[in-house]
């Protein structure tokens, strides 16, 4: 697992912005050493600053906006029929309707700020 985890860290510096965008649209690794990462690349001059925080803010940006397309325009249908392949279970979702109807969307707000949650 140390070799996959530092075969992606490498991956992510020979492509530089473009390989933190990627990273954190599709969620190999959680976002948070992503980042830090990120982060590490600039302490080395290796990226700039302003380059990270906005590649950092594309790959964010585009990863919510297809989960929000898919259940915008897909729902509970397209992710009971499709979920599957993106590794999201019918008893995830069960779990997270409950929950949405028991804390409603200040829980969902307040989620976003929780490491490791997150991304649930």
């Amino acid at each position: 697992m140390h070799e996959f985890i530092q075969s992606i860290f490498t991956f992510l510096a020979d492509l530089g912005y473009i390989g933190i965008a990627l990273a954190l649209m599709i969620e190999v690794i959680p976002s948070e050493i992503v980042l830090a990462y990120a982060g590490y690349l600039v302490s080395r001059e290796e990226i700039s600053f302003v380059g990270a925080v906005i590649a950092g803010t594309i790959g964010g940006t585009i990863a919510q906006l297809f989960l929000y397309w898919m259940g915008y325009y897909g729902g509970r249908p397209f992710l009971d029929k499709y979920g599957k392949y993106l590794l999201i279970k019918k008893k995830h979702l069960d779990l997270s309707e409950q929950w949405f109807e028991k804390y409603g969307s200040g829980g969902i707000f307040s989620a976003r700020f929780i490491s490791g949650v997150r991304p649930a």
